[in-house]
């Protein structure tokens, strides 16, 4: 009997170690972190997974994002043997390839605010614009290392976007705004998933800082999604 109300507190106390918060809590705390949103900057590893291949590619860096004269902008460094530069502005994703001495010109298109949104999903972005353009849902208690978090589960509204876009998964830890996870799938199932670490929110960081600095000798690719 005694082993059995042992192992009924440990089961116990398992459930309240992984209760998810309600939606309710976490939108409020993203409502009150968008009214005072600066800049958020992080490491990031990201998992590129093409199905079709049932291949997965690793790569690591850092990301940065501020408010720039009321607009937003975001500058993620890859490192390594497939090093990249993306810089994603209001209309446009850059992408540099130093090996290739290259820069790619995205023109987002009908998808830009789609595209912006899902680099700045929990980074000073409030319910409102959430619900706006997409479906909102409790996904569930999760525990990632030692970081006990809830995962929210969007749904684009759109039915153009969701041709694109099938779903973005946010794993937000308890009593935070900022995800440590995300996770956006494609209609075509295939995936990018993004581990953050370090996380600073409102730490100085200079307009310098999100700024694309390739040499004058590169080439230049306009492309359209």
């Amino acid at each position: 009997m005694a082993r059995f109300i042992c192992l009924a507190f440990l089961a116990a106390l398992a459930d309240t170690s992984l209760r998810a918060e309600t939606l309710a809590e976490i939108l409020a705390r993203m409502d009150e972190s968008a009214r005072n949103f600066r800049t958020f900057s992080a490491n990031i590893k990201r998992t590129e997974y093409t199905k079709v291949l049932n291949d997965k590619e690793d790569i690591e860096g850092i990301e940065r994002v501020k408010r720039i004269n009321g607009q937003t902008v975001t500058l993620v460094e890859f490192h390594g043997p497939n090093a990249q530069t993306i810089r994603l502005s209001a209309k446009t994703a850059d992408v540099y390839y130093p090996n290739a001495k290259m820069v790619e010109i995205w023109d987002a298109g009908k998808y830009a605010r789609a595209a912006n949104q899902f680099l700045l999903l929990g980074f000073g972005t409030s319910s409102a614009e959430l619900k706006k353009d997409y479906d909102v849902s409790l996904g569930g208690a999760d525990t990632l290392g030692s970081t006990r978090t809830t995962r929210l589960d969007l749904t684009p509204k759109d039915a153009e976007t969701r041709k694109k876009f099938a779903k973005i998964e946010l794993w937000i830890p308890e009593g935070d705004t900022v995800p440590i996870q995300v996770k956006v799938t494609e209609a075509s199932q295939n995936y990018n998933l993004a581990v953050y670490s370090n996380r600073k929110v409102n730490e100085p960081l200079a307009d310098s800082e999100l700024e694309l600095k390739v040499p004058p000798d590169v080439k230049k690719v306009a492309r359209k999604l």
